[in-house]
């Protein structure tokens, strides 16, 4: 795969100052710490933490190879999943196909998986049954996971035997606290309708497989490893905050724009701009998954919305990463002589 001429770092620093940029509803509304929560987890990551996703997918994930992308908030009184996830959850599907050819397998709750297909269909994935994910190009697979704690422990071993994934990312996917309850965010326990994914985030750990943990509040899946700041510095942090910890967390400003920034660093590093969507393009996706019946939560409505911001805001911030992708590609002849340029003679 190709290696960009520009430094990785320099694309994962950039994507990430886009991708944490405090524009949404909690950072400007609820002050959220998203700095401190950035800082802890790019530390961790020991560098650009979309870079740092990136590059572990790319490290393990070859052609053919299955990846589990977990999506899906339900929305209390609503029983709608919010469109923040299932959108982040298809573009990032769609960069491991194109990126790396692996074949995506969304899991959701059974009543969000219609509108995962939505947007993973949307992002231009064909949908097939297991045994047909290895028929044909750019598949993706789809499956509902158990509310039941029991039922939940036999669905992940047999999902993790059926596909043997070579990583599993959490898009925006509920995370239990430390007192085993799955909670919104404003502190509610949300578990008697919330499917038990910890528990196969849990297996796939201990069987050594790659996770990503993906979030921008605190009560995200995977987002263990910042619990202690989301703890003392989030508004009922000590309620919400996730235990389960990831191999790389990417902290951002909306969680769907830290899977976008994973899969503009894939589609830089393998040298494949098709990987990674446009502006015109996420106005589609949203529209898709609001039509698959996902809802603003800030708004409580059907609108083209994603956290309170509108679908121009996030196309727009699409529309930067993607400049950063090309810049990446059509630079590189240049780059060495342009760098050069400046030397003293």
């Amino acid at each position: 795969m190709q290696t960009p001429a520009i430094s990785p770092e320099r694309i994962g620093d950039a994507v990430d100052h886009l991708v944490t940029a405090p524009i949404s509803n909690w950072t400007i509304l609820k002050g959220l710490p998203l700095a401190n929560l950035y800082a802890a987890a790019r530390e961790l990551a020991g560098g650009p933490v979309t870079l740092a996703a990136a590059k572990l997918l790319r490290e393990n994930v070859s052609r053919g190879d299955r990846v589990f992308v977990l999506s899906g908030f339900i929305m209390r009184d609503y029983g709608r999943p919010e469109t923040d996830g299932p959108i982040g959850a298809a573009v990032l599907a769609r960069a491991l196909s194109l990126g790396l050819g692996a074949v995506p397998i969304g899991i959701s709750e059974d009543s969000i998986v219609p509108c995962m297909d939505a947007c993973f269909s949307s992002a231009g994935l064909i949908a097939a049954d297991p045994d047909d994910l290895d028929s044909g190009r750019h598949r993706f697979g789809l499956s509902g996971f158990p509310v039941d704690e029991d039922e939940a422990v036999r669905a992940a071993r047999e999902l993790l035997d059926l596909h043997r994934p070579k990583a599993l990312v959490a898009v925006e996917r509920p995370g239990a606290g430390q007192d085993g309850h799955y909670h919104g965010g404003g502190g509610f326990e949300i578990s008697s309708f919330t499917a038990k994914t910890d528990i196969l985030f849990e297996e796939a750990r201990k069987a050594g497989i790659p996770t990503i943990g993906i979030g921008d509040l605190g009560n995200e899946l995977g987002m263990g490893a910042v619990a202690d700041i989301v703890s003392s510095q989030v508004p009922l942090g000590d309620v919400i905050a996730a235990r389960q910890k990831a191999d790389v967390t990417v902290v951002a400003n909306i969680s769907n724009w830290g899977a976008y920034g994973i899969a503009a660093c894939l589609a830089a590093l393998t040298g494949n701009s098709d990987a990674f969507h446009d502006g015109e393009h996420e106005k589609r996706l949203i529209e898709a998954c609001v039509q698959a019946g996902a809802i603003d939560p800030v708004g409580g409505q059907l609108r083209l919305y994603v956290d309170g911001t509108d679908a121009h805001t996030n196309a727009s911030l699409v529309d930067l990463l993607r400049s950063i992708v090309d810049l990446s590609q059509r630079e590189g002849a240049n780059i060495s002589g342009y760098q050069n340029s400046w030397n003293a003679k």
